[in-house]
């Protein structure tokens, strides 16, 4: 019983030495979860950003035609803290309207991370519709043009106008204009103006290029199809040269695994099969072999179009071509999967998979 008595009192000893040190080791080095890691201001160019503290998120609208890259904000934040990236180092915003630049306020023991977007004021013209004819819209020259068919009557056009949220367009979508000459449309956003010169006249209906994703404006969500992971819609361009010299493109992680069709998909896409029957996509991946692209959309079943990816050119760029058949049924085509073959790793347990790129995804009329 004296035993035991011993060592029960030796155990609470040393329990209650365990207990004073941690207690002198907290109050040495305490967490200080009060510091402030709010930012009080966001100026950029002189212009103060919009700053919402519980979601985050920073938001610059500079003056139209304003530089967006190589831009020192200065930022208000409390005593103490600090932020990263460094103060008063050049920081490009390009992007940002599809990729907020992160920063994180440090507060001894707090941090707070903003998304911050900063883009010069800009408002577009998206689409143009005159019944089911859609205009080619120029963007630098701010232009419209839109061929009707005959029998059209010039003056009483009603066209539907999509165009940029929150602005303010004259004349209004859907209202009744006279087209036998060219009219200007007005957008007015953030005390900007920006106008556009249609011009509608009758004729043969010229069906451009349709560029579905680009990696820069075109950005629409690639999902993951089979065992793909990691997909991203706007990845950094492992080669930028004169095939694909822009910055971003879209990528999977293709695992392993006995499934070798395996991709992403993009969907609620409308586009008329009846005016597009070529696809172009450029392709970068570590091992030769067959891109297949499925197409799925109403009036006929699934188009499985293949294309090669050459050996004598794996790790490179190469522009590959996807062709419908001209009976091919589809009316309307509201989903495209892309996806890399490598039949050869079907089944093979050491295949732990490779990273495939693609980019500059359009639509061709038939020729």
């Amino acid at each position: 019983m004296k035993t035991n008595l011993l060592y029960i009192i030796s155990v609470l000893f040393f329990t209650g030495m365990l207990l004073v040190g941690c207690e002198q080791s907290w109050n040495e080095g305490s967490l200080d979860l009060e510091s402030d890691v709010t930012m009080k201001s966001f100026i950029v160019e002189g212009v103060e950003g919009d700053i919402d503290n519980d979601l985050g998120t920073v938001t610059v609208n500079l003056p139209r035609n304003a530089k967006e890259n190589g831009l020192v904000p200065v930022i208000q934040i409390s005593d103490g803290a600090y932020v990263t990236p460094d103060l008063g180092s050049p920081i490009n915003f390009g992007n940002s309207h599809i990729n907020p630049v992160k920063f994180r306020v440090v507060n001894g023991n707090v941090y707070k991370d903003y998304r911050v977007t900063i883009k010069a004021i800009n408002a577009s013209i998206s689409s143009f519709l005159v019944g089911d004819r859609e205009g080619i819209i120029d963007h630098v020259a701010h232009t419209i043009h839109v061929i009707v068919p005959e029998g059209t009557d010039l003056t009483q056009i009603q066209p539907d106008i999509t165009f940029t949220e929150g602005a303010e367009i004259e004349p209004a979508s859907g209202a009744m204009v006279d087209f036998t000459e060219a009219v200007t449309y007005t957008l007015s956003y953030l005390g900007e103006v920006f106008e556009y010169s249609v011009v509608v006249e009758i004729g043969e209906e010229v069906v451009l290029p349709l560029t579905i994703y680009n990696g820069q404006d075109v950005v629409p969500n690639w999902w993951t199809v089979g065992s793909a992971g990691d997909i991203s819609s706007q990845f950094e361009n492992p080669l930028e040269n004169t095939v694909n010299p822009t910055q971003y493109c879209a990528s999977i992680w293709r695992n392993g695994g006995d499934d070798p069709w395996t991709g992403g998909g993009l969907g609620g896409l409308n586009i008329d099969s009846g005016k597009y029957l070529r696809f172009q996509l450029l392709v970068l991946k570590d091992a030769a072999g067959e891109v297949q692209m499925e197409i799925q959309g109403d009036g006929a079943g699934n188009q499985y179009l293949r294309a090669m990816y050459s050996a004598d050119q794996v790790g490179e760029w190469q522009l590959l071509e996807f062709v419908m058949p001209a009976d091919h049924g589809l009316t309307r085509i509201h989903t495209l999967l892309v996806a890399p073959h490598i039949d050869d790793t079907k089944g093979d347990p050491s295949f732990i998979g490779h990273r495939m790129y693609w980019d500059e995804l359009i639509a061709y009329p038939a020729e």
